[in-house]
């Protein structure tokens, strides 16, 4: 019984990963930018959620897009920089959030 919960749980966990990297598609890379160059890379990826990256100074940003175009910045959750820092991994660098 113990084994079987156990199974479940990281199967589970496994497809809440793969679908949590799926829907980071949206990474633009902006290093050493100022805030309106950021904005201006999101803007420039035309989806719903953007990630801007700035591995100089070891930054994530994030953006969200209404259905009217209108684009700004947003709070990113412990899972969504989590997964940023392990999709650049091999990097070697550790990105922060910045909050807004």
């Amino acid at each position: 019984m113990r084994k079987n919960l156990t199974t479940s749980l990281m199967m589970a966990s496994l497809l809440f990963s793969a679908s949590s990297f799926a829907g980071m598609n949206s990474v633009a890379q902006c290093n050493d930018c100022s805030n309106t160059a950021a904005l201006e890379a999101a803007k420039t990826l035309k989806s719903d959620n953007v990630y801007v990256v700035d591995f100089v100074n070891r930054t994530a940003k994030k953006y969200i897009s209404d259905s009217n175009g209108n684009t700004v910045a947003a709070n990113m959750t412990l899972g969504e920089i989590t997964r940023l820092n392990q999709r650049f991994d091999y990097r070697k660098s550790y990105l922060h959030a910045v909050k807004n």
